[in-house]
């Protein structure tokens, strides 16, 4: 293959963006297992509205994460 068939704009964009969706589902990812256990030591220590916090932000990250799944598997299924 030529060099000159490498559409090298592409290839940046390839890479910038799988690092970034890999970064962001890390962080989200890390903020589910956050919010999960935080809210069980909260809720085992008798502070219900911490617990609730935390359990709103496991589920919102939760939901996040399953939204980046489909996301990722729509665009691959659609290529």
């Amino acid at each position: 293959m030529p060099a000159a068939a490498i559409d090298w704009g592409k290839l940046g964009e390839l890479v910038w963006a799988s690092a970034v969706a890999g970064i962001a589902v890390a962080i989200v990812f890390a903020a589910l297992i956050l919010g999960a256990t935080r809210a069980s030591d909260h809720r085992r220590a008798g502070q219900s509205t911490i617990a609730t916090a935390y359990l709103t932000l496991a589920v919102l990250a939760g939901l996040a994460f399953a939204g980046g799944v489909v996301f990722g598997i729509s665009v691959i299924v659609s290529k």
